[in-house]
């Protein structure tokens, strides 16, 4: 079992799947700091008094990225369980142990390896802005005075500043897991791969458009791009920590019937 899960991690996060997601996250997080500012512009916003490193991260995270997200989350490892189906190694490995054990290692790996992907990515260019932009006295910085979102309090200081984006940093890469997850658990009701893949996205832009005309999302936030961005003051922190916890269990409890409770063991 051990070695399983070492060789499912491996090939989850060392795999092309994993690289590419990777390689487009960081590369919008880039091509949005090319369009915001340019690399020309360094020199002068690092010496710019009223924006900083935080400021020009905040801006970056709110690019395209919160439109792709999920679909970036998705393609690393969670329609893993329907191509092992689909090749019949499901058979070989329900014999080597029991269903819950791979249950549970798919779900384990699938997390992971989504959540590093957006940890490593985002990180590497908070990195980049702090070393080459500099944090600032929050008391003269411009663009994160008009957050007023749970936490907003952690930009008022200088020492708290780096803090705040750490955090935004793991929501993140928690939008990433929870996605990732609901798109393994519904692999295991759906034999299209490219459904599969597909299928948070469109729920993604169902809660932005049509649930949010229908004015739910007043009551409870169903948006998990504007949930995990922080910068509404109509965000509660409940909200922010139960979606997408709501989100992974459903993905889990999927995920667990279709394997488990199916029985696809004797399938």
């Amino acid at each position: 079992m051990k070695y399983y899960f070492k060789n499912e991690l491996k090939r989850a996060l060392f795999g092309k799947n994993a690289i590419i997601s990777f390689s487009i996250t960081l590369g919008i997080f880039i091509a949005a700091f090319m369009k915001e500012f340019g690399f020309e512009s360094i020199r002068y916003i690092s010496q710019y008094p009223t924006f900083d490193a935080i400021d020009a991260f905040l801006i970056v995270m709110s690019s395209t990225i919160v439109i792709v997200f999920p679909l970036l989350a998705t393609i690393i490892f969670s329609d893993s369980y329907l191509q092992e189906k689909e090749s019949g190694f499901t058979k070989f490995i329900y014999t080597r142990m029991p269903l819950k054990k791979y249950v549970s290692i798919k779900v384990i790996v699938n997390s992971i390896s989504s959540a590093l992907v957006a940890g490593a990515s985002s990180l590497f260019m908070l990195i980049f802005l702090v070393v080459a932009v500099g944090i600032r006295n929050p008391q003269i910085a411009s663009y994160t005075n008009n957050i007023n979102g749970p936490l907003s309090y952690l930009l008022d200081s200088r020492g708290t500043r780096l803090i705040y984006a750490l955090i935004i940093i793991l929501l993140f890469s928690i939008a990433y897991m929870v996605t990732a997850t609901l798109s393994l658990g519904i692999s295991a009701w759906v034999k299209n791969r490219y459904l599969v893949l597909i299928a948070p996205f469109f729920y993604y832009i169902l809660c932005g458009t049509i649930v949010e005309r229908l004015g739910i999302n007043r009551i409870f936030d169903f948006h998990l791009a504007r949930v995990i961005s922080l910068s509404r003051s109509m965000t509660k922190l409940t909200n922010v920590i139960v979606y997408p916890l709501l989100i992974f269990i459903v993905g889990v409890a999927l995920f667990y019937m279709g394997v488990v409770i199916k029985n696809e063991k004797d399938l």
